[in-house]
């Protein structure tokens, strides 16, 4: 098998597609039909307490899930380059780095050179740099049955701190609303730099209603790269199994996963904020079995009818750093803002918006891919 798995960069361009494209699409046509309303809800997060995901709560775990998937190929590369142990934990330590300052530029504030506005810990790259770093760690010196067992270790380990430690001050205990031990964490150890610690003019600070959680929550941030990771492992080192035996695996432990998640829910729901334990199992085995039908399309049957979100998938960092630092909708704005007052109905404009929006950031990214222009991190 190559050093790089095409279905791999298929999967992860889909899950991009619709982070940064599809999403908005879909709101504005599901608006627009009747009858389709109903589907409104699952594309955005569910809140506290729901116990149950939405199609854009699936979005992030499968980012980080990706991550891990490519730590044995990339791995296997680096060895094959004859690099050293200490030139790989380097190649570590530089990724993370990276991914860290590009997260603060994101939602780190970053950019107004103010150490007391800074957020130190509330992007989505953060958490794949805690994931990937761990993760590849592990990966460097430990065997898989060992790798699983520390996976495990964790998630039974957060599961446990949530609901068996509790403050002086009533969070934790069990409590897995707005007073959860991952938030008193946040609180405590980052103060005003928590993500959503607001600073008002006059220097005072509050918090706000928690949106996510970061510090403690790493712990699944790390297992859900590591599945990732496991399902490489599959794909790359069983050589001895064809390639339908393999996407088999992949879908049997992802089905497994999907249920011990949906099982573990009952006691400990299911919540991508504070990404509890029983989450990190149910959108972990969806990755695993998303996996296993993109591979079986892609790497078995050799379908090409994927091939148009590769160019999302081989600069997936890039499109979701540029959308933060650079405005693509005053383009958008600029280009369709003229039809709107032959178009009466909102939700129509918006399509046309959108629609307009996605075939610039599409145009972009494939022709760098025909450039061979990567943002490699």
């Amino acid at each position: 098998m190559n050093d790089r798995l095409k279905s791999l960069d298929v999967l992860r361009g889909l899950n991009m597609f619709f982070l940064t494209v599809f999403t908005a699409w879909l709101i504005e046509f599901c608006s627009l039909v009747p009858g389709l309303e109903g589907l409104l809800p699952q594309f955005k997060h569910n809140p506290f307490g729901s116990n149950t995901l939405t199609i854009h709560d699936w979005i992030m775990p499968l980012f980080l899930f990706c991550s891990g998937t490519a730590i044995p190929f990339a791995f296997a590369k680096y060895r094959k380059q004859g690099r050293s142990k200490a030139q790989m934990y380097w190649r570590i330590l530089r990724r993370v780095a990276v991914l860290w300052i590009m997260g603060m530029i994101c939602q780190g504030n970053l950019l107004k050179y103010d150490p007391v506005r800074f957020k130190w810990f509330s992007n989505t790259l953060q958490s794949i740099a805690v994931g990937y770093a761990f993760s590849a760690v592990f990966f460097m010196n430990f065997k898989p049955r060992t790798q699983v067992i520390i996976a495990a270790a964790l998630l039974f380990g957060y599961w446990a701190l949530l609901m068996f430690v509790r403050t002086p001050d009533g969070f934790g205990g069990g409590d897995f609303g707005q007073h959860n031990l991952c938030e008193w964490v946040d609180r405590v150890v980052l103060g005003r730099h928590c993500d959503h610690a607001v600073l008002n003019p006059d220097g005072s600070w509050y918090f706000k209603e928690a949106k996510y959680t970061w510090l403690l929550s790493s712990m699944n941030f790390i297992v859900t790269v590591m599945t990732g990771m496991f399902a490489g492992e599959i794909l790359k080192a069983h050589k001895g199994k064809g390639k339908w035996t393999k996407a088999l695996m992949l879908f049997v432990l992802g089905l497994a996963m999907f249920g011990a998640g949906k099982l573990w829910s009952l006691q400990m729901p299911l919540n991508k904020y504070i990404w509890t334990s029983s989450m990190t199992l149910v959108t972990s085995g969806i990755s695993f079995m998303l996996l296993s039908g993109v591979y079986a399309l892609v790497d078995c049957l050799g379908w090409k009818g994927l091939d148009w979100l590769l160019p999302f998938g081989l600069n997936a960092i890039f499109i979701y750093f540029i959308g933060f630092i650079c405005d693509f909708h005053s383009v958008t704005n600029h280009l369709t803002n003229g039809l709107k007052q032959y178009i009466t109905d909102p939700h129509l404009f918006g399509l046309i918006r959108c629609t307009v929006h996605g075939l610039l950031v599409y145009g972009l990214l494939y022709l760098m891919m025909k450039k061979k222009i990567f943002l490699k991190v």
